[in-house]
């Protein structure tokens, strides 16, 4: 195994959290507020409880076969036809994923700051660190996704700065939503946890596998608490029917904000998101050429990797507009969640077809 793809069970939690924290924050408050109301932050502490159970499932299944990726085990449970067959849609589900998300970052760019700037010379731009960085190795870019931390510390000062400006009023009552609408809005606050199935596929890269289950978890903590915050914070600030209109709340909330000797504080923590964006971007663009690389053994990686760049970008354009990209996104995501029911499928199957099983369950 390479070393420069050599991770630990923290660098994976850090890789995790950053796939998840980016894209589907935006957006959240709002898809939640139309559907339940302000109670949508318990259909975020829900959605992060289920998303806690499907790690577990996850981290057993990956721990019956010992230090093989889904792919191997896929082989194992399906036979090597089959196996090749899911491996493939697996890899077609990373990449258009990747794909969407790399339009939907440009769009946010073109849509929030640059938005004279062409979209092709903007895509140029975001692609070009994104592969550099991938190029050497998971390594790395699990190390820069560290900066994570350092973008949460702000936007949660932000949302601390606001607290004087929050009515208690536009949360109240509790539970006002019925029961039949909380269960469904789960679906969309599922979405923003899209991300802990990279697990699957970085496994083996893992240097010390005992300690995943509890890295994971904690990334998905953090995830559930921080978009809890958020959508607390802009429902108290904004009220429904407001909040119901925001295209980015987040954004809108410093936009409303003032600060001394500062005349546009949105544009600095609209800034401050980009890495976020990035990151969330590189890490499937990094977890989608890895799959590739395994899966088909390019000879000529160099040659294989500057097409894969190449038509990253070629297929993000394909999209119309931000409205497209952000629909199409939802979609995608809705795939995501189809595949945390398949990797929970495989784990059941495990106990009947044992073919490839090295290690009991619970044990790494």
């Amino acid at each position: 195994m390479e070393n420069r793809n050599q991770i630990t069970a923290k660098q994976l939690g850090v890789f995790v959290l950053s796939a998840q924290v980016g894209l589907g924050v935006v957006g959240l408050p709002s898809d939640l507020v139309k559907e339940v109301g302000h109670d949508g932050w318990i259909s975020i502490l829900s959605a992060g409880i289920l998303s806690t159970v499907i790690t577990v499932i996850v981290i057993a299944l990956l721990r019956r076969y010992s230090n093989q990726s889904i792919f191997e085990i896929n082989r194992h449970l399906y036979g090597k036809i089959p196996g090749q067959i899911i491996n493939f849609l697996l890899i077609l589900y990373l990449g258009f994923l990747m794909v969407i998300g790399f339009r939907y970052f440009t769009e946010f760019i073109k849509l929030f700051t640059l938005k004279a700037t062409p979209e092709l010379f903007l895509a140029l731009l975001i692609i070009a660190p994104t592969a550099y960085l991938s190029w050497y190795g998971l390594k790395p870019v699990a190390r820069f996704s560290g900066i994570i931390f350092v973008i949460l510390f702000f936007f949660l000062l932000l949302n601390l700065l606001t607290l004087k400006k929050i009515r208690v009023s536009f949360l109240m009552p509790v539970g006002a939503a019925d029961l039949a609408a909380l269960g469904q809005s789960i679906i969309p606050a599922l979405l923003a946890f899209v991300g802990l199935e990279l697990t699957v596929f970085l496994y083996p890269y893992i240097t010390d596998k005992r300690n995943v289950l509890k890295w994971v978890i904690i990334a998905n903590l953090c995830t559930s608490a921080f978009i809890t915050i958020i959508f607390l914070v802009t429902m108290g600030y904004f009220g429904e029917n407001l909040l119901k209109m925001q295209v980015a709340p987040l954004f809108n909330l410093a936009r409303y904000y003032r600060a001394p000797y500062f005349g546009r504080v949105d544009l600095f923590f609209i800034l401050l998101w980009f890495p976020l964006l990035e990151s969330t971007f590189r890490s499937y663009f990094f977890t989608t050429y890895d799959c590739m690389r395994r899966y088909f053994s390019f000879k000529d990686q160099k040659l294989a990797y500057g097409l894969y760049a190449a038509l990253t970008i070629l297929l993000s354009r394909l999209p119309k507009d931000f409205t497209q990209a952000t629909q199409l996104g939802k979609v995608v995501n809705l795939a995501g969640i189809a595949v945390f029911g398949f990797l929970s499928l495989c784990y059941l199957y495990s106990f009947f077809n044992k073919r490839g099983v090295k290690a009991p369950c619970g044990k790494s």
